[in-house]
């Protein structure tokens, strides 16, 4: 392995760590001696990669909140029914949690941990906005062409967004339901909560999903701590 490889393959070890960490312990709770302690290397070896933890969350925010951006445009290319749009919206968002749970439960809860009033925290809100308001324009269409029947449209965006971002605490690969019966299900529940009439409606091609390089094996039925699974 050549030296580019092997930076590459520290980088790819450090931010494997630092989202495993980040998502089981808290950005707040997880220092750079954690950090090289989990990838076998020292304080300096982390600071030869990253220039601060801070710096590493907001890029791996920054790039985890893009894939997704990237990754709904593809979905939603040529698209135009409200339905539709709403359906591969909860569809992709359900997936993107279920596979990258530790990377997407990063990505949604350490916006906090950014420092208040820097132009990296405002770069990743306006990121998360960009992202949202595919959900904002699709259920807003929808109420236009009166194919949607919303009271409050925010709430209800809300309140999709969270039932599809909740399966990265709770969805297992190995569980009773499928990924895509899991997607097919939360589909008829967003359309029933908008009140759209019965449909058939645009299948997701998961293959489009973002890609987490970096995201950590599946250790949630692990109990061991993360110095043991090493």
């Amino acid at each position: 392995m050549d030296l580019k490889d092997r930076d590459a393959d520290a980088s790819r070890r450090i931010r494997t760590a630092a989202v495993l960490l980040f998502a089981q312990r808290g950005y707040a709770a997880t220092s750079i001696r954690d950090l090289a302690r989990e990838v076998g290397m020292t304080n300096a070896g982390i600071y030869h990669h990253v220039s601060s933890k801070e710096a590493l969350l907001a890029d791996l925010m920054r790039v985890a909140q893009q894939g997704l951006i990237d990754a709904t445009e593809r979905m939603l290319r040529g698209v135009r029914s409200p339905a539709d749009r709403l359906a591969l919206l909860i569809s992709s968002l359900t997936a993107s949690h279920a596979l990258g749970p530790m990377t997407t439960r990063v990505m949604d809860g350490e916006l906090r941990s950014l420092t208040p009033g820097s132009a990296v925290r405002d770069q990743i809100i306006a990121l998360r906005d960009a992202y949202e308001d595919h959900w904002r324009l699709a259920l807003a269409d929808g109420v236009a062409e009166g194919v949607f029947r919303i009271a409050d449209q925010r709430l209800t965006r809300l309140a999709l967004m969270s039932m599809c971002t909740g399966t990265s605490e709770w969805y297992r690969p190995d569980g009773d339901s499928t990924l895509e019966q899991v997607c097919a299900e939360f589909v008829a529940i967003g359309l029933a909560a908008v009140r759209a009439s019965a449909q058939v409606v645009a299948t997701p091609d998961l293959s489009l999903l973002p890609d987490f390089p970096w995201e950590p094996p599946d250790v949630r039925n692990d109990p061991r701590p993360a110095e043991a699974r090493r």
